[in-house]
C-alpha cells in the first residue's frame, strides 16, 4: 500500500501544525509515520487513510515529539561531520597557506594600519556569509525553517568572535614571532569561515532537494 500525494502532506501539515516547524526534521518524521501507515494497511487494516492515521497519532504522538528534540541533536551532530570532514579536503591547508601568504605579503608592503584593517574584516566574512546562508536564504525560501540551517547559527558566532583575539594582538608586533603568531591565527580564523560558508550551503542543497522530492 502506498500513500498518496494528499496523504503525504496531511501527515505533513499535521506535524507542523503540530509544533514541529523544522522542514528536515519533519521530512524524517514524514518518511517515518508514512511507512508505519502503509505497513498497517499492508497488514490487513481496511481503513482509510484518515482512520489509521488518527489511531496511529494517539498511540505515537507524545513519542514523535520526543523524538524532536533528539532530531535537533542530530542536526548539530550533521554539522560537525560535514565540518570534520572539510577540515580533511585536501583544499583546506592550501587554502590556509594562501591566506597565510597573502597576509605576509600585505604586511611587508603596507603599514600597520592597513594591516589591523585587513584583519578587522575578517570578523564581517563570518558575518556575511551567516546573513547569505541564513536570512537571505529563508527569505528565497518562504521562511521554510531546517533544523540544520538555525543550528548554524552558533558556530558563526563563536567564529565571529574569534579574529578579535588576533586583531587585540596588532598592536604589540614587536618581532617576527608576534607577526607569524597574529598572521597565522588571522588565517585560521578566516579558513574556518570559509568552511562555515562553504557547509551552509551545501547542506542548505541538500535539504532543499530532498524536501522537492517529497512534495
Amino acid at each position: 500500500m502506498k500513500l498518496t500525494k494528499e496523504d503525504i502532506q496531511f501527515i505533513d501539515t499535521y506535524l507542523e501544525n503540530s509544533d514541529v516547524v523544522f522542514a528536515d526534521i519533519r521530512m524524517e518524521m514524514v518518511d517515518h509515520v508514512a511507512s508505519d501507515i502503509e505497513e498497517r494497511m499492508a497488514a490487513g487494516d481496511t481503513r482509510g487513510f484518515y482512520n489509521v492515521f488518527k489511531s496511529y497519532m494517539v498511540e505515537n504522538k507524545a513519542q514523535l515529539l520526543k523524538d524532536n528534540k533528539q532530531f535537533l541533536k542530530s542536526a548539530d551532530k550533521k554539522i560537525w561531520n560535514t565540518f570534520v570532514k572539510e577540515l580533511k579536503n585536501p583544499i583546506t591547508p592550501l587554502l590556509y597557506l594562501a591566506l597565510y601568504i597573502g597576509y605576509y605579503f600585505l604586511y611587508q608592503n603596507s603599514s600597520v594600519e592597513i594591516f589591523r584593517s585587513s584583519l578587522s574584516i575578517v570578523p564581517l566574512v563570518g558575518f556575511t556569509g551567516f546573513i547569505l546562508t541564513y536570512v537571505v536564504y529563508q527569505g528565497i525560501k518562504d521562511n521554510k525553517r531546517f533544523s540544520v540551517v538555525e543550528r548554524l547559527a552558533f558556530p558563526f558566532l563563536g567564529f565571529y568572535q574569534l579574529p578579535n583575539v588576533f586583531l587585540v594582538r596588532t598592536r604589540e608586533l614587536k618581532d617576527s614571532s608576534d607577526l607569524l603568531w597574529t598572521i597565522g591565527g588571522a588565517s585560521l580564523a578566516l579558513t574556518l569561515m570559509l568552511i562555515l560558508v562553504t557547509i551552509s550551503v551545501k547542506l542548505f542543497l541538500s535539504y532543499e532537494k530532498r524536501f522537492k522530492n517529497m512534495t
